[in-house]
Order: structure tokens, then sequence, then C-alpha cells
């Protein structure tokens, strides 16, 4: 099933799942999650933006993907590829996450999905796990979103993730749990969380620093991610960005590559929140605890 479903929690909506299949192939078609609302139904995230087309709401998206007997590293972020010595380039070689099948399970949505690279070859299989419920943290109501991905190599030989940054671009580690957000949070102060405390930081601060978790925070919404304490490379470093194109990504491939072997699995785990308002940063604090304590949700309903 590829046709769009719709998340829930509680009976309310938790933002519609959509398989990507009828994207362009230089977008490098894959499922998203679009619109993403916070509780009173306010969308926290944006669907082709003028300057970045192919980035489309909430997805699991990787820059450079470095697979035995490619040419060039696959990119699934979309768009041009940055190459060492020559910027980004326009190249033959935008995949797809191929979505085989998408089906409820328990109160959840699981999704198989097949990586393959520009010429149409597999070379990692997925399975995706989306649980959505509501959760109360220092007064706040929160939506929150739990992702769980399993990825086995099936390429038949290694398979190293990387970056625009570990190809030699400073500053420029996206990829990995990728938000991308409304012109409404431009300007949106980033809250950073150490354990037990909360509070806001420079963009400069944030950009390829290692926290627990991060968030942003408009006049008119707030939005959490949380990535698992035992993801590979954990505490994951973040792209993030405020001003001009706002966006949120645990991006665990910022300053090197994570390599995978023949036949080996990765498995991974991150939480999104929205909030509607600005929630103080002691808000943002106790809905972190609470992702932690809900981390486990969306493996319950794995088949």
């Amino acid at each position: 099933m590829t046709d769009p479903v719709t998340l829930t929690t509680e009976g309310c909506g938790a933002g519609i799942l959509h398989g990507g299949g009828r994207e362009p192939e230089q977008h490098s078609p894959r499922p998203f999650l679009h619109p993403v609302p916070t509780p009173s139904g306010l969308p926290v995230t944006d669907y082709r933006p003028a300057d970045h087309p192919w980035h489309w709401g909430l997805s699991i998206a990787v820059s450079n993907i470095a697979v035995a007997g490619q040419a060039h590293p696959v990119n699934l972020w979309g768009g041009p590829t940055y190459s060492d010595g020559q910027g980004y380039v326009q190249l033959p070689n935008n995949g797809s996450q191929r979505v085989r099948s998408t089906v409820r399970v328990g109160g959840g949505v699981v999704q198989q999905i097949d990586w393959r690279a520009a010429d149409g070859s597999s070379f990692l299989t997925e399975e995706r796990t989306w649980h959505a419920e509501s959760v109360t943290a220092a007064g706040s109501e929160w939506i929150l979103t739990s992702v769980r991905s399993r990825w086995a190599n099936t390429s038949g030989g290694p398979l190293a993730f990387g970056s625009p940054t570990t190809a030699g671009r400073p500053d420029a580690g996206y990829g990995g749990f990728f938000l991308r957000l409304p012109a409404s949070f431009d300007g949106a102060a980033i809250i950073a969380g150490p354990a037990g405390g909360a509070g806001s930081i420079p963009e400069a601060e944030a950009m390829g620093g290692r926290h627990p978790w991060l968030g942003l925070r408009s006049g008119t919404a707030s939005v959490l991610m949380v990535p698992a304490a035992d993801n590979p490379g954990s505490p994951t470093p973040w792209f993030v960005r405020s001003t001009g194109t706002p966006m949120l990504c645990a991006a665990p491939f910022f300053h090197q590559e994570v390599h995978l072997g023949t036949g080996d699995i990765l498995d991974w785990s991150w939480s999104l929140l929205t909030a509607d308002g600005p929630v103080p940063d002691t808000g943002f604090a106790a809905a972190a605890q609470q992702a932690e304590v809900a981390g486990g949700a969306a493996g319950a309903v794995r088949p």
C-alpha cells in the first residue's frame, strides 16, 4: 500500500504518511510525513519550498552513500551532490527509497522499504515503524511521533553513509532524521538539552554540536527532536538552521562516515514532538524526558 496513510493519536491526525513515489527522480523519492501538526492542528512542516524543492516534511534522508560498484555516491537527499574541488554538481546518482508495503499494526504503521541506486539496484532494505501518541509535560500538550528504523545491508559489499562535510564541505553535515520547517520558524530560538536542563544557544554553537536533544521555538509553535541514546554514534551531532531555511536534522554522519558491513544491520530510533505556542525551556526538558520513556512504543507495534 503506497497511497497516503494518516498517522493517528487517540483518534486525531498526527500527520499524513506519503510513499513519495510520485516525486521527481532528481529529488530522490522517499517516504515522508506531511503535514505534521501541533495538537491544535497547526502545521510545522514545509513541502517543496522554493529554496530546496526536495525538502519534504519529516523523512529519513542521506546525501552521500558509498556503494560498491557505483561510480558516484548514491544521493538519497535530493538535488545536487557535493564533490570536493567541484562544489555542488548535479550527477546521475539520485537514488530512491521505494516503499514495498505499508501496513497498520497495532497503533502504528510499518513500512518495508528498498533503498535503490539511480540504476534501480537495491543495496539496503529497511523496516520503518511509525507510532504517534499524545503526552503532557510540564503543563504543555505535545504530539509525540516515534520512528524506529532497521537497516540491513543487502548490497553484497560494504556501505558508508556520509555527508557533504565528510566529502569536504565544512558545516554541511546534513543527513539522517530530517525535519523541514515552514517559514513561520524563521528566526526561531534553538533550545539544546544537556541532561537535566535546557537553554537557548546560538545557531553557530548548535551546528555540528552533540546534544541529547534539540528543539526550536517560534512564536506560534515548538518542535523537539530526541534521538535514542543507543543510536549509532550517540550523542548525535546536529544540522540545524533557524534563519532563512529553518530545518532540524539529527545528523549522525555529520563529521564522519558510518560504515555498515556486508549483511550487517543498524538500528535507529528517533522521536519528534510538536506543541502549540512558545513552550518554555523547562517544558522542552520535561518533554524530552517523556520521549525517552515512550521511546519503546514504536517497537511494540513491530510485527
